[in-house]
């Protein structure tokens, strides 16, 4: 992808890459669009940043208090005017100065400019009112550090006013909140852990909860948070869900012990245990704080955290609430003309997010082993899209971060180019999604949106680890790693690097590239799908339980290898013969390596399934044959495995093309049946399947599944023919074997 870049010089002589995208499949237009030039501006001050259509404005370009030296912010003597900052005033912290931000203050600022220090004092209570605090490049934000974070008993609040936008100044909305171009360190009280899993499962009306291990820093009045861990019926999801999902408060902690303030309205119940396995319990996450970045009224104009071009980021342990404006309507972002005159506001601009790493290409010379963007322990609540959004920007790390309530999706990369962030031991739960029948907000307007349908982790592309994570209670999935058609797109060649400079890029093929990482991940609780996954590569010890439709659901573009799947479902679901919840459900994989290893699924009508699909597969001569392997697994579900293989001549070559085989192997796994599940009239269980849910009359022959070492007994191998309606000349033989369905033959 050819990506122009140059550098302009703002009004206020701060250098800023800006950069045009064309080639990038779903940025927005005037997201990406060049900033216009200075001059042009509606108002002068604005500096020209990589990525924000209009410009980023210079909120106190017209400051009124001026730090006149270093001190605190509590003496008059620090500021120019000889007194404290006052309600209405726009405080500057100039290049060179150190500020101790020591006051708990209710007066509205309507801006703080920090190109110096601003650094919150650790062992008194602060807090500061601000409609926009922006730190320029060379400036620090400092709201406790990993040497002193904020006192345990302390709180440091940073509180975005319910303000309407200035429109000659900030036309495209991209102020009110937290915009950084410089360094931003924030470190709240540790939580350990951040989430843990339950030691007995929760019942309505319990006033306490006892955890698997001991919690460290959590505290009388956390706000603690349970997913719905229930198995959804079809009628339960979408427009008929009704979230289980709860927020409660501490009252009391000891040990691994916590006392409720209020008994829970909801059982929060887990998984069956079996084969020596313990059940599998849900999580609870502490949504509390004391480091906290939140809007003061949800339903007015919220903040925004915003980091830019080569801020510095490092937030531990900090509470960012009902933060975030773009919402999952439809975008209608600002329009300016090719003067740089707006044209039309909008009224939902894209990009304001609760955490928003927007083209963040961090430090020039990044430290060696240091991640460029550090978020850890950190609790997003209800923002009005996404939780942390990771845009453009590389080798961050993101880990034992909570995001509750998010619209759209939690955890999101957004163009595909974003590479090498390591996303480790993450929580999302209960997240909302547009709904299959409301508008979406696409980046060309209605239509799909892309992160929008309600996924706990929505990642646009392949080259980032993702490992450890928990999704619990999203309308849509778990984990959405759907392969689009993003092409080859530009990767930073090395840490640092700025990808708006060719030279500073290497190519990635999005369609042919494996997943770094995919391991140690779980999803479950009232959510459809566990893994929505369309990328190459290898997915990992999975864990799915009480999962509606597909624990995974398979859709690669080469090659996928599923190892170490571990399944449950709840059985009662299985008493309506319509619900069909599944283990693994593969697409069609003519000219697909796939394989499933080691699996332990249970509880689910189908365990693995991959439909039948009688088009022309084989009109590209460079396709290689598809294969399914599955392999060393375990099978307790109604159906074992049903798989629609290929024609045997599919008639490709009369169509110019080659004979594709779409070959299906089942070796030295182990089927049990399922009892207390009621015989379905649509079909009678089987350990393995060419006829259920598959068309019947099908007259051409198909190949069928091999099977060697049935129940792991060695030498017990033959195949298993299609045989609903199909003539008998399209088997070498006819016979039948109890809980196998179709023509079996050795």
């Amino acid at each position: 992808m050819d990506r122009s870049s140059h550098l302009v010089e703002g009004p206020t002589d701060v250098r800023i890459r800006r950069i045009a995208t064309p080639g990038l499949v779903f940025a927005a237009a005037a997201l990406l669009a060049p900033a216009p030039p200075a001059a042009a501006q509606d108002h002068v001050h604005t500096l020209q940043v990589n990525g924000v259509g209009g410009g980023l404005p210079v909120f106190c370009a017209a400051p009124t208090v001026m730090a006149a030296r270093d001190g605190a912010w509590s003496s008059s003597a620090t500021w120019s005017t000889g007194q404290v900052p006052k309600a209405g005033d726009k405080v500057a912290v100039g290049t060179g100065r150190t500020i101790m931000y020591d006051v708990a203050s209710d007066a509205i600022l309507p801006c703080v400019e920090v190109r110096g220090k601003l650094s919150f004092k650790p062992d008194v209570n602060t807090r500061l009112r601000v409609v926009n605090l922006t730190v320029m490049e060379g400036g620090t934000l400092e709201v406790g550090t990993t040497a002193a974070p904020i006192a345990d008993s302390m709180t440091a609040e940073i509180l975005v006013p319910d303000t309407p936008f200035d429109e000659a100044v900030d036309p495209a909305q991209v102020g009110n909140g937290i915009e950084s171009l410089g360094v931003v360190t924030m470190h709240g009280a540790v939580k350990k852990p951040t989430f843990v899993r339950l030691k007995d499962a929760a019942r309505a009306g319990q006033t306490t909860l006892t955890f698997e291990e001991p919690v460290s820093g959590w505290r009388r009045g956390d706000r603690i948070v349970l997913p719905d861990t229930r198995q959804l019926r079809a009628a339960d999801r979408m427009l008929g869900f009704r979230p289980q999902d709860e927020r409660v408060e501490i009252a009391d902690v000891s040990g691994a012990t916590v006392t409720l303030s209020a008994p829970l309205r909801f059982d929060h119940l887990g998984a069956v245990a079996a084969q020596g396995r313990p059940a599998l319990l849900p999580h609870v996450g502490n949504l509390s704080r004391n480091v906290i970045v939140r809007s003061e009224n949800d339903k007015g104009t919220r903040g925004h955290i915003i980091f830019l071009a080569r801020a510095g980021v490092d937030m531990r342990y900090v509470e960012v609430r009902d933060m975030g404006r773009t919402t999952v309507a439809p975008i209608d972002s600002a329009v300016f003309d090719a003067q740089g005159k707006i044209v039309r506001i909008g009224t939902n601009q894209i990009g304001r997010y609760a955490i928003h790493l927007h083209h963040t290409f961090g430090p020039k010379q990044p430290r060696p082993n240091t991640p460029q963007f550090t978020l850890i322990g950190n609790a997003v609540s209800e923002p009005a899209k996404w939780g942390v959004t990771v845009h453009d920007s590389h080798h961050g790390l993101l880990r034992d971060n909570i995001v509750y309530g998010a619209h759209g999706a939690a955890f999101v990369t957004e163009d595909g180019t974003e590479s090498f962030n390591v996303f480790d031991h993450n929580f999302a739960v209960r997240v909302h999604g547009a709904g299959d029948n409301a508008p979406r907000g696409g980046y060309g307007g209605p239509g799909p949106d892309p992160g929008g349908d309600g996924s706990g982790f929505w990642f646009q592309g392949p080259n980032n680890y993702i490992r450890n994570n928990v999704a619990a209670t999203a309308e849509a999935s778990g984990f959405n790693l759907a392969g689009r058609l993003l092409g080859t797109v530009p990767m930073p060649a090395f840490q640092g690097a700025d990808i708006t400079v060719k030279s500073d890029t290497k190519p990635l093929d999005t369609l042919r590239a494996p997943v770094l990482e995919f391991a140690g991940n779980e999803a479950y609780g009232a959510t459809p799908i566990g893994i929505d996954c369309g990328w190459n590569g290898d997915i990992t010890k999975f864990t799915a339980w009480n999962i509606g439709r597909y624990a995974v659901m398979g859709t690669p573009t080469d090659r996928m290898v599923i190892d170490g799947l571990l399944v449950r479902g709840d059985t009662s679901v299985l008493a309506d013969a319509q619900e069909d919840p599944t283990g693994v459900w593969i697409g069609n994989y003519a000219s697909k390596q796939i394989a499933v290893r080691n699996a332990d699924i249970e509880g689910v009508r189908t365990g693995i399934a991959s439909p039948f699909f009688s088009g022309n597969i084989g009109v590209d001569p460079n396709a290689r044959d598809g294969s399914i392997l599955v392999e060393k697994s375990r099978f307790k579900s109604y159906i074992g495995v049903v798989i629609g293989t290929g024609y045997a001549s599919n008639g490709a070559a009369a169509a110019g093309g080659r004979s594709l085989k779409k070959s299906a192997t089942v070796r030295a796994s182990t089927f049990e049946p399922l009892q207390g599940v009621p015989e379905s009239p649509l079909a009678k269980p089987a350990a393995i399947s060419m006829n259920y849910q598959m068309a019947a009359g099908d007259v051409e022959r198909r190949d069928p599944i091999v099977v060697q070492d049935f129940n792991n007994k060695a030498g017990d191998s033959f195949k298993v023919y299609y045989s609903l309606g199909a003539p008998e000349k399209n088997a070498p033989c006819q016979e039948a074997r109890a809980g196998l369905d179709g023509w079996v033959c050795k």
